[in-house]
């Protein structure tokens, strides 16, 4: 009983631990994330608050190991592995090569990433990817009307994201895809323009940038990257303008946004991070696959109306509802993969 106390007592300046009372922990579940800050509003404070919420009503322990820079993930990973922890989660992309070192080296721990797949796929590895595209295609819709039925004259919608790597931009082309969807259906011209930060943790150049677009004529931003998405809604609801939120329900994270939040495109991280616990729990765990979420299995979607539950018009309920329903039919192309060619 000493040595687990004194590792735990160790570590407190690094580590937290959070096991229910209800029930002796049977797995330790550790998750690492990127550099940018827990409290994001968005990306990783929902996979916190996944494996948090997991932990509610499964036998486990959770761990979580912060990054301040990209140098530091190797390290956490490796130190999750000498904790004890039968499954590592990474939160994000930007640490595929280093959690790939890291499994090879310790083949019997299972591990789980998020938003990046493994070609060819890991044994010990599952990655957790997201067609989010099928959320931002309807908001992208959403975006064009509502700037047209504001700003009949001269609508224009805009997006600011963070790093322009393939995560954001399968938000940025089906939110694209969805204005040019409204256009033809409607035969208008809402125009888009959008700009990158290149990096997902500045909230002032994120503001600065939503500012500049509302000053050029934006009437809808599409904040896309962390706490720079974040400040990109700031300048919406600073301006009078409107915005859209990604990864998670924002209207809940950022109160300071709800009254311009028209909705925001969900990535429902807990229901996939809470499936692969339960699988890690009962001997089924599908390493080298991927497990992705869309529109038909309910984990991608758009949050509900909120504020604008009374003033987003019906017809343009019933038109976001068909175009769902059409994306799950696979009738309905979202604008994902693009036609024109990605820089990398």
């Amino acid at each position: 009983m000493l040595k687990p106390l004194a590792g735990i007592i160790l570590g407190l300046a690094f580590l937290v631990w959070a096991v229910p009372t209800d029930a002796p922990a049977q797995l330790k579940v550790g998750m690492v994330f990127d550099s940018a800050r827990v409290e994001d509003a968005g990306f990783n404070q929902a996979c916190r608050a996944g494996l948090q919420k997991a932990a509610l009503s499964l036998p486990i322990a959770t761990l979580f190991r912060e990054s301040a820079r990209r140098e530091d993930y190797r390290p956490n990973l490796q130190e999750l592995v000498t904790a004890g922890c039968g499954l590592i989660i990474g939160a994000g992309y930007q640490m595929h090569a280093d959690l790939a070192v890291v499994a090879e080296q310790n083949p019997r721990v299972k591990f789980a990433l998020i938003d990046s797949v493994f070609a060819p796929p890991k044994p010990n590895v599952q990655s957790i990817t997201f067609d989010v595209d099928e959320a931002a295609f309807p908001a992208g819709f959403l975006a064009a009307a509502w700037a047209d039925l504001q700003d009949p004259q001269d609508a224009q919608v805009g997006y600011v994201g963070g790093v322009r790597t393939a995560a954001v931009e399968q938000f940025v082309a089906a939110y694209r895809a969805g204005v040019a969807h409204y256009n033809k259906q409607y035969n208008k011209a809402v125009k888009v323009r959008g700009d990158y930060a290149d990096t997902f943790e500045d909230s002032t150049r994120g503001q600065a940038l939503g500012a500049a677009q509302i000053a050029a004529g934006i009437d809808v931003i599409f904040g896309v990257g962390g706490t720079t998405g974040a400040g990109a809604l700031r300048a919406a609801q600073i301006h009078g303008k409107w915005g859209i939120g990604v990864d998670v329900d924002q209207y809940e994270t950022l109160p300071e946004v709800r009254d311009i939040l028209l909705t925001s495109c969900l990535k429902k991280m807990d229901q996939a991070i809470a499936a692969v616990v339960q699988e890690v729990l009962t001997d089924k765990f599908g390493g080298g696959r991927n497990r992705v979420g869309k529109l038909a299995n309910d984990q991608v979607g758009l949050a509900p109306w909120h504020a604008f539950e009374d003033r987003i018009p019906a017809w343009l309920q019933q038109d976001l509802e068909t175009i769902q329903q059409a994306i799950r039919a696979g009738r309905l192309a979202t604008g994902w993969p693009p036609s024109y060619v990605l820089p990398w």
